[in-house]
């Protein structure tokens, strides 16, 4: 266990994430901070500023916002700025693409960048079922299918099984 002062980025972004699979408003909002946290010690880090805007974007779904403006404004802009450092990082396009599409709906934009995060790394399982999600909510429901199922096959014991399941 390393004191907090010796914690790099990465630890930051790590204990994040490991706040944003709880999934309950606490949890949420300590994974921002965290999410944050990593974005001060290391700027370039994109798929920090990507989770960062997931969490805004949760808060957003889930009624958790106090002011929505602010949040959505504040999730874009994390979104855009991950998306600008990380066009080579799988991870970061596809978190970005999903905050994106749930904050001001451009789900042409977040298809692209989710087709991109699957051509950089096809192993991505969450880059395949969120284009599955936004094909869904575009009526591309043979494509949604395939590329959910095809995520499933990648991630059968995943954290976002029961999410694609869903799908």
């Amino acid at each position: 266990h390393k004191p907090t002062e010796s914690l790099d980025a990465y630890d930051y972004y790590l204990r994040g994430m490991w706040n944003f699979r709880q999934v309950s408003r606490s949890a949420i909002e300590e994974a921002l901070r965290l999410f944050y946290e990593a974005i001060h010690r290391d700027p370039e880090f994109a798929s920090a500023y990507a989770m960062a805007a997931w969490c805004h974007s949760w808060r957003k779904l889930s009624r958790w916002a106090t002011d929505i403006e602010r949040e959505v404004a504040e999730g874009t802009r994390l979104a855009r700025q991950a998306v600008k450092l990380g066009r080579d990082d799988a991870v970061a396009l596809a978190a970005s693409a999903h905050a994106l599409a749930h904050l001001i709906h451009d789900f042409d934009g977040s298809i692209a960048l989710l087709d991109r995060a699957v051509t950089l790394d096809p192993n991505l399982a969450a880059g395949w079922y969120l284009g599955g999600f936004l094909r869904i909510w575009r009526g591309e429901l043979d494509d949604a299918i395939e590329r959910i199922a095809h995520g499933m096959r990648l991630s059968p014991l995943g954290p976002d099984m029961h999410r694609m399941q869903v799908g």
